[in-house]
């Protein structure tokens, strides 16, 4: 979902690198910081540049154009818009929420130098202090030593409508790059600790997320599903990354490259790539092309995956505990948002690894779901695994489960419901 695609364009992990101090650095002492922080990271992550690194410096403004050129040439006149409302369709993020408008501002604030693989040019932050840059420049030499040895420019651009696979895409480079930061940093203080130590997924990962909130005001106030998209590569990535190198070494991290992680899942749970290969079940609503709710229109079709699956939940009211629970044993997943003048709906279809895995996923969506609509009344029970809601505005909802599959249809019109979800599950 998520969620910042421009993953290339790097942020400073702000849990571990600190606020970006300002200081401007005299151009020669800054060139040569980076060459020196290139000859660690080569060492460190066993790396040789195959051809010199162009450096160049950048203004702030420089960094802020080339984050906003980079969003407009990922997405496609209006599709940037019509994510966001898909997101407030979900109750992801708050209805009117400027979501284009805040997603800038979340890249352009913690952005601090870039690398552009486009050009193959290293563009450093001529307005921070060389203690913050050091960090930052680790990282993004690590991103040009990537692309000089397996070509980040043939795998960045936007899989439209995989959102989760281009999440689990950006969790290699980035919690590649981290972890060497974090490794970095680590030996500049005379310490000597293994990543692996440190505990970098579950609540260490939050915590991290919450420090990097309390640093920046527009990360601050973004919802915590855009906080936790936006730092999951970051986070979640160099936990993943950790584990890989803790089993084949940089060896085994290059092998990525080749056989890329499928899905958000297999990046939280690192026994799903390494150990038993989970690839995700395509899902597919082919079935829906026919049955556009009268005077709706659909705006936007994509995937949550595991990652985002949890964050829905956690956004309609669930603890973080049940939220996990619920998301495990994803599978696959896809939806489709709808729109009727300023009316907002969905439907989606979710399959999971076991009945028991559906079960809890369904059961969690059916006690939060309608806490999103103040005044749903609940519809008669049956026999079937189905709980159904009649909105205050005569709109309705529903979660039906089938087996190993959940559907989940919401804010639409009571007849488009039924039809929606005798298609989802026939």
């Amino acid at each position: 979902m998520r969620r910042a695609h421009l993953w290339i364009v790097s942020l400073v992990l702000v849990g571990l690198a600190g606020p970006q101090a300002s200081g401007q650095v005299p151009a020669q002492e800054l060139l040569s910081l980076a060459r020196g922080v290139q000859a660690r990271v080569e060492t460190l992550r066993g790396l040789k540049a195959r051809r010199a690194i162009r450096f160049e410096l950048a203004d702030a403004e420089r960094v802020r154009a080339y984050v906003k050129r980079a969003m407009d040439e990922q997405y496609a006149p209006g599709e940037f818009a019509r994510e966001g409302l898909a997101m407030q369709a979900l109750g992801l993020i708050p209805r009117g929420l400027d979501y284009p408008g805040l997603i800038l501002e979340l890249l352009q604030e913690q952005v601090g130098g870039y690398y552009d693989p486009k050009g193959e040019v290293f563009y450093l932050a001529a307005w921070m202090s060389a203690g913050t840059q050091a960090p930052i420049i680790a990282h993004e030499l690590t991103h040009a030593l990537q692309d000089q040895s397996f070509d980040l420019d043939a795998y960045q651009e936007r899989l439209r409508g995989r959102s989760d696979a281009m999440l689990a895409r950006a969790a290699v480079a980035e919690g590649d790059a981290s972890l060497v930061m974090l490794l970095d940093s680590v030996s500049a203080l005379g310490l000597d600790i293994e990543p692996a130590a440190l505990g970098l997924d579950g609540p260490m990962a939050d915590l991290l997320v919450q420090a990097s909130a309390g640093q920046y005001p527009a990360l601050a106030r973004a919802p915590r599903a855009l906080r936790e998209a936006l730092m999951f590569p970051y986070i979640q990535g160099m936990a993943f990354v950790s584990a890989v190198r803790a089993r084949g070494g940089w060896k085994a991290v290059d092998g990525l490259y080749r056989r890329l992680p499928e899905s958000s899942e297999q990046i939280m749970h690192p026994e799903r790539y390494l150990d038993s290969p989970d690839p995700p079940t395509a899902v597919s609503l082919r079935a829906l092309e026919e049955l556009v709710p009268e005077g709706w229109e659909t705006i936007f079709e994509d995937e949550l995956g595991e990652a985002m699956s949890l964050q829905l939940l956690a956004a309609w009211g669930a603890d973080d505990g049940t939220a996990r629970q619920a998301a495990a044993g994803w599978d696959g997943d896809r939806f489709r948002a709808y729109q009727r003048g300023a009316e907002l709906g969905w439907a989606g279809l979710w399959v999971w690894d076991t009945e028991t895995d559906a079960v809890e996923f369904a059961a969690a969506a059916a006690q939060e779901l309608p806490l999103r609509w103040p005044g749903a009344t609940p519809e008669p029970v049956d026999a079937r695994p189905r709980m159904a809601w009649r909105l205050a505005d005569g709109r309705a909802s529903a979660v039906v489960r089938a087996g190993s599959r959940v559907a989940l249809v919401d804010g639409l019109p009571p007849a488009a419901v039924e039809k929606l979800l005798g298609a989802l599950l026939p």
